[in-house]
């Protein structure tokens, strides 16, 4: 292999492990503190997608803004929505999935609604390219990988050193606590949909399939478990990029698929979680 090939497979797989982990990290959060999984976590991630579509492709704000605005107005927006649906039904998957199941249905109309039927393409945030000799390096993909790399740090950080991180982690029968963490979640998953969406595009259907890669990872992870969500993340990652690189889509697909369905037959509390 050579080793300007093996750099581009890493950087591909840190983007995407970063970005993952930004989106499976909200559905760890919320179960662990709250019991209670959020199928419709992918159309949170949705959200953010069409929020760069407005702010950054249309109005032409600042990226670093888009990202901001993103986080807060769908972290928000998520704690509304967290205390008006999810809140009743705290600790019951049953009511709780059968209500993700309306809510998906109500944001993907919605957006189709607004914004049509068709994918809506997004400006490349950062354009250009990195050379280091024989090695070419997409900025778009080193800047994505590293803005999803502090955000994750920060809330490592927020979780170990601030009084609300602690309330969080100690005190899940708190209100405003598990509140905090719904939004949290939702918006760091919108801010997935932000770097995503330039990288690929919006689309009212773009949510199915993260929320799919953030099952996976919390099922690799270990669910309710922070430390299992970055090193599943991560995994996942690289094994896609690599995959992809020397594989074709669907044998990856299957290859993943088989070891999760091993992993649960053989440790169903995931590499880093509990029983």
């Amino acid at each position: 292999m050579e080793g300007s090939v093996l750099i581009r497979c890493i950087m591909e797989g840190l983007m995407m492990g970063m970005l993952y982990i930004l989106v499976a990290i909200g559905l760890t959060l919320v179960f662990s503190i709250m019991d209670v999984v959020n199928f419709a976590h992918g159309e949170f991630y949705m959200l953010g997608g069409f929020i760069s579509y407005v702010l950054f492709a249309q109005l032409h704000l600042n990226y670093f803004l888009t990202i901001l605005i993103a986080l807060i107005a769908v972290g928000l927006f998520s704690v509304i929505v967290e205390r008006l649906v999810f809140k009743p039904f705290r600790g019951q998957i049953l009511p709780a999935f059968i209500i993700s199941l309306g809510l998906i249905w109500i944001f993907r109309e919605s957006i189709r609604f607004i914004f049509g039927n068709w994918d809506k393409a997004i400006p490349v945030a950062f354009p250009g390219i990195i050379n280091l000799g024989k090695l070419t390096l997409s900025v778009e993909r080193f800047a994505t990988a590293l803005i999803g790399a502090i955000l994750i740090f920060l809330l490592h950080l927020f979780i170990q050193r601030t009084k609300w991180g602690r309330a969080m982690r100690a005190i899940a029968l708190d209100r405003d606590a598990s509140s905090l963490a719904f939004g949290i979640g939702c918006g760091l998953a919108a801010v997935a949909g932000v770097l995503l969406g330039s990288v690929y595009y919006a689309s009212a259907s773009m949510g199915a399939h993260m929320i799919l890669k953030a099952f996976l990872i919390i099922i690799l992870g270990g669910l309710g478990s922070i430390p299992g969500c970055l090193l599943g993340g991560l995994l996942l990652g690289f094994f896609e990029s690599f995959g992809h690189t020397f594989l074709n889509i669907p044998t990856v697909t299957i290859i993943i698929f088989a070891v999760i369905f091993i992993l649960l037959v053989f440790r169903p509390q995931g590499l880093l979680g509990r029983e």
